[in-house]
């Protein structure tokens, strides 16, 4: 699903908030999105007394995306390692200083600033409490023992979408639509429109943006999903935190005279699909680099570098439902390993005239 993600939204030159259709076709690590909420709820999962892995989100964990992805990796983490988690959720920003000292003072093992937007914060009290600590998105951002980042290479999974929406299209043309002008949109929409092309070169990718960090905002996202079904798109990858949810909405009642599915980001939104258009998903799963970082601090080599998830750790990957028919889902892992061997190259669009670029073909 769309991300709550969170990320820092970055001020790059925005896309056209628009729907439109690129010439001979139609936004890491990350989907991220900015909460207004300011309420709080803490919980904590018990294993042994092996340590504990804190972690703050900025929203609910119940969101099928950004944040229950960020939740279900640590708890994974720690049910590996014998250790308990420290869950603080819908924290917004406005806070951010506050909570991550709370979990700080405690002594955590690990402590998990869940977004983008925590970076600063969470830089400082890693310092200031010489907490192990990892954030998002910003590769610089790293100290010997108390500070490492995680990226994300979702292009690649991104790519794999491109390649099953050009196989499932009936109407040939297939849509993208995003909720910010946030890097990881531009990076996954650039990977999705060159799978695409790598199938049917030319193929129209109609293009949607609901606003410049509109991340929550579910009923923009119904709207401009809307308009995307309207210009005949009938697979339509979507990008957005709660924005997904309107996008569902939207596809999952639209009656066109054709099927129109769903292609959603982060996390898996099956559980909910009552309209059965939720076709797959570019998962991103942080268990392995949790793992990864418990058994770095155990070694003492935690802050000498940062961690990216990719389809070769299993970070990224496409998510398989039952729609997916055994042919299409044959050219995809042919295209995946073509993906992890470097025989097949994803752009790495960062930036909306990069993407756009792509989306032309």
């Amino acid at each position: 699903m769309g991300i709550r993600y969170r990320r820092l939204v970055l001020s790059l030159a925005a896309v056209a908030a628009a729907v439109g259709v690129a010439a001979c076709g139609s936004s890491n690590s990350s989907g991220g999105s900015s909460s207004s909420s300011s309420s709080s709820s803490s919980s904590s999962s018990s294993s042994s007394s092996g340590g504990t892995i804190a972690i703050a989100t900025p929203a609910k964990t119940n969101d099928y995306g950004w944040n229950a992805q960020g939740y279900t990796g640590a708890q994974q983490a720690a049910s590996a390692d014998g250790m308990t988690v420290k869950l603080i959720q819908n924290i917004g920003y406005d806070k951010t200083d506050a909570v991550l000292r709370q979990l700080a003072l405690a002594k955590p093992t690990l402590l998990i600033a869940h977004a983008s937007g925590y970076d600063t914060s969470a830089q400082r009290i890693a310092q200031q409490y010489k907490v192990p600590t990892i954030t998002y998105d910003i590769p610089t951002e790293k100290s010997p023992g108390t500070l490492s980042n995680i990226t994300t290479s979702s292009q690649q999974g991104a790519y794999l979408a491109g390649i099953l929406a050009a196989e499932m299209t009936k109407t040939n043309k297939i849509g993208v639509i995003i909720s910010a002008s946030d890097t990881n949109w531009y990076e996954m929409t650039g990977g999705y429109a060159a799978g695409a092309h790598s199938v049917k070169p030319g193929l129209p990718i109609v293009f949607g943006q609901i606003g410049s960090a509109s991340y929550d905002d579910a009923a923009g996202g119904k709207r401009v999903a809307t308009s995307v079904i309207a210009s005949g798109a009938d697979v339509i990858f979507t990008m957005g935190d709660d924005a997904s949810f309107g996008y569902l909405q939207a596809i999952g009642t639209a009656h066109p005279g054709h099927k129109v599915w769903m292609i959603g980001d982060i996390g898996d939104m099956t559980p909910i699909d009552t309209g059965h258009v939720f076709l797959s998903s570019v998962l991103w799963n942080f268990t392995g680099v949790y793992k990864q970082a418990l058994a770095d601090i155990k070694n003492h080599t935690f802050g000498t570098h940062g961690y990216n998830l990719t389809l070769a750790n299993g970070g990224i990957s496409l998510l398989k439902t039952k729609y997916i028919p055994a042919s299409t889902w044959s050219k995809i892992q042919t295209a995946q390993q073509g993906i992890i061997s470097g025989s097949v190259k994803v752009p790495d669009t960062t930036t909306a005239g990069a993407a756009k670029q792509v989306l032309k073909g």
